[in-house]
């Protein structure tokens, strides 16, 4: 057999653990890992360079459609291939909300159109939750539900999903816990007004008679990671893991988000259950805004968001690095993991006839983060300036190379993934 393409490496993560191997693709998929593998039209020797199953980040916002200015999926799906994202997960939270068939299949589309990797969609909660199984159908990696904004009744909503045997994720802040935006004079006070106990008491609700599949975003308490175990999955992002309220500079909203950063404390706790390998995904939580909204110091001018997409595998891996973890488990909540939660079939680990999403570190660069050379609309960060290694030098998405040695290569080659 000859190969379309053929990657070698001598640190390939493959069954979890390096191994010096080579990697056969064709039609798109991964045809055989070996030694002396057969003949291929290019091959591509990467010695001394992680190859990573590809990256799945499970929570962005990409804001198309309805606010394109600040992301549509041609610049979002941009910035995940530099980043060494082979997938994407994006939010309904869209201008309408995507909780119609008809919503979500206009989504779908644009998205097919322009999207370099691959993509799935979660859908919002319909307000007639008959409706629920409609947008399964369709093709809804899940349903988001937004505990500060829901209409919906919680126990009639666990009915349906564990009828239809859907992943439902929540954004965990009880609503009578946060205060009025309108009661902050800055980002700091802004940043009150969702304490912890709104998290906290959120999760304690969701978990009563939690349904089978139930995953808590963006946690950023160890209390909350102590109430879910065993009850539901979990996301961590880099920003809650790695900033602390302390830590950042305060003087506008580039930091601000929800749910907020926490204490030092609080941070400190999230990053020894991380270490200690208790939480089960890393995911961006990539929320792009407008310049104006985040270099701002008013609440009434501002939005919450970090962009992150582009930057949460080297985060994540040098994070992991610097504190003496085992690269594997990073890897695995980068890939593994979400595969297994967003029930990605053939995808997640490099392996035999899955498909050849692929992501590939240079783990001796090291560089320093700055917005200006996003590929995302969005351009403010809170990790300007801080120095990271493990960058991604290339990205195969279903075979086809979208991003090579600090390039596009102008090749759209995602797909819808749907359960």
């Amino acid at each position: 057999m000859t190969y379309s393409l053929k990657l070698k490496s001598d640190r390939v993560f493959y069954r979890g653990n390096f191994r010096e191997l080579e990697i056969g693709i064709r039609d798109g998929r991964i045809k055989r890992v070996g030694k002396d593998i057969e003949n291929a039209e290019e091959k591509i020797d990467l010695e001394g360079k992680l190859i990573l199953p590809g990256i799945i980040d499970g929570h962005v916002h990409f804001r198309d459609p309805g606010e394109p200015e600040k992301e549509d999926f041609a610049s979002g799906s941009r910035a995940a291939a530099a980043g060494g994202v082979t997938t994407v997960v994006d939010m309904p939270n869209n201008t309408p909300p995507i909780k119609s068939e008809e919503l979500f299949e206009r989504k779908k589309e644009l998205a097919r159109r322009k999207s370099l990797v691959n993509f799935a969609l979660y859908a919002g909660i319909p307000n007639n939750t008959d409706n629920v199984e409609n947008l399964l159908e369709a093709g809804a990696i899940g349903f988001k539900y937004y505990m500060a904004s829901e209409d919906v009744e919680l126990s009639e909503l666990y009915r349906e999903v564990d009828r239809l045997d859907a992943l439902l994720t929540v954004h965990a802040e009880l609503p009578g816990k946060i205060a009025s935006k309108e009661t902050a004079e800055g980002p700091g006070s802004y940043l009150d007004t969702r304490p912890p106990g709104a998290e906290i008491e959120g999760v304690k609700r969701l978990i009563e008679e939690p349904p089978r599949r139930l995953h808590i975003a963006h946690v950023t308490l160890p209390e909350t990671l102590s109430l879910t175990e065993g009850r539901a999955t979990t996301e961590v992002t880099p920003h809650h893991l790695l900033l602390s309220r302390e830590e950042v500079r305060l003087k506008d909203f580039t930091a601000v988000t929800h749910p907020p950063l926490r204490k030092r404390k609080a941070v400190a706790g999230l990053q020894e259950l991380f270490l200690s390998n208790a939480i089960d995904m890393l995911a961006s939580d990539h929320a792009p805004h407008r310049r104006e909204e985040k270099k701002t110091a008013r609440p009434d001018k501002a939005s919450p968001g970090i962009p992150g997409v582009e930057t949460i595998l080297p985060l994540g891996l040098s994070f992991a690095s610097e504190r003496g973890l085992p690269l594997s488990v990073p890897i695995k909540m980068l890939s593994e993991a979400p595969a297994r939660i967003f029930r990605f079939e053939n995808r997640g680990r490099i392996k035999e006839d899955n498909w050849a999403d692929i992501t590939v570190v240079n783990p001796d660069s090291k560089r320093e983060i700055s917005g200006s050379n996003f590929h995302s609309k969005a351009k403010v960060t809170p990790f300007e300036g801080m120095r990271t290694s493990y960058w991604p030098i290339m990205t195969v998405v279903n075979g086809e190379i979208v991003f090579r040695d600090q390039a596009l290569t102008g090749v759209r080659a995602g797909r819808f993934l749907s359960p």
